[in-house]
């Protein structure tokens, strides 16, 4: 089970999240310039480190409980919340991808708006484990 250390929960969190999301769009897209990979890969660093860190930090109770069901998958919801965690991860690299194989019109808003969507799931458990975990506290 996950520990008490909110870093280390982050820092996994935050980890298998850009394992996952970032080498497969930097490989997908090595075509492309190296300025326009280096952009996405500054831009995907600056904001994981100013933006998700500083709101993964206000929801650490959630973090925690979401490293706990990352290593110790014992039921379906546990299935569930991890398979949301890998669906808004690889969703920045399939989602282009699906959208040039298919020729669904690569513009880019709807291409945001739909990794906007798969990342809803995650962002759903996320808010459900941390008002659980500040519940179970408060008890």
């Amino acid at each position: 089970m996950g520990g008490v250390n909110p870093v280390k929960d982050i820092t996994t969190f935050v980890s298998l999240y850009l394992l996952l999301s970032l080498p497969p769009f930097l490989y997908l897209n090595r075509g492309l310039s190296a300025v326009v990979t280096n952009l996405a890969l500054v831009a995907t660093a600056g904001t994981v480190l100013l933006v998700l860190t500083a709101a993964l930090f206000f929801a650490s109770d959630g973090v925690r409980r979401y490293t706990e069901f990352f290593f110790a998958v014992t039921d379906v919801y546990s299935v569930i919340v991890d398979l949301a965690f890998v669906f808004a991860a690889v969703s920045w690299w399939t989602v282009p991808e699906l959208a040039t194989r298919f020729q669904w019109g690569a513009e880019l808003r709807y291409v945001l708006t739909a990794i906007i969507v798969c990342h809803v799931p995650m962002v759903l458990f996320l808010s459900l484990l941390t008002v659980m975990g500040r519940a179970r506290t408060a008890a």
